[in-house]
């Protein structure tokens, strides 16, 4: 079994913490593996010193959707989701629509509908309650594999939201991509983040606006 999140950010998008960081604390909370997943930019995995899984969120016409590749787009702009899924498909990769349903943070809503996917992100517990219901409630409909993933923009987050893999923990990038498109998922683990960690991702969300660059506001805390 491997443990796994697959939607984490760092300082090379809108995060707090290094890709480093990101992981050390993942392993510190029994996580096997993290994805790092910064909007639109894939700077924070050539700057990981640790195997971690490539990805990218990428910001499309109607929301985000998170690409899970071995080989990720290095050269991003403001694609279309049909742009985005050609080129999953082209280099298989697996895509998924991120906090679907919460829409106050870019979620695809009802778009998800038009679309092929191959899985659907049903717990992230920064999204609302009804938005998780919702989109639990689409991949049943849809009949696709529903994750758990942390959206993490803080370590402090990590571990309340990741996914038990029917693989080896030793297991490579195209052997997870694999087990997601067939929906080997044992197990996700969906915990609340307690109310004072929720305090210090309010107090980041402030840092990093007045800051208005990732980067900047840790170099200069």
């Amino acid at each position: 079994m491997l443990s796994c999140d697959l939607h984490v950010h760092t300082y090379y998008s809108d995060g707090r913490d290094s890709p480093d960081a990101m992981f050390e604390y993942a392993r510190k909370k029994g996580i096997s593996i993290i994805a790092i997943t910064d909007h639109d930019t894939v700077e924070g995995i050539k700057h990981s010193k640790y195997h971690v899984i490539p990805g990218v969120e990428v910001s499309t016409q109607y929301g985000h959707i998170v690409i899970i590749c071995n080989h990720p787009p290095f050269q991003l702009s403001r694609k279309t989701v049909e742009e985005t899924l050609d080129y999953v498909k082209e280099n298989d990769c697996i895509a998924f629509p991120s906090h679907p349903f919460d829409i106050l943070r870019d979620g695809l809503g009802e778009h998800i509908f038009s679309y092929n996917f191959n899985a659907i992100e049903v717990y992230n517990p920064r999204a609302p309650f009804n938005a998780n219901k919702k989109a639990l409630e689409a991949s049943k409909k849809l009949k696709l594999v529903g994750l758990a993933n942390s959206d993490s923009h803080i370590k402090e987050t990590l571990g309340f939201a990741y996914n038990i893999l029917d693989v080896n923990e030793d297991s490579g990038i195209d052997d997870i991509i694999t087990a997601v498109k067939k929906g080997k998922i044992i197990k996700r683990i969906e915990l609340p983040i307690p109310f004072t960690i929720k305090l210090k991702i309010l107090e980041w969300g402030i840092i990093r606006r007045v800051a208005r660059n990732t980067s900047r506001a840790m170099h200069e805390m």
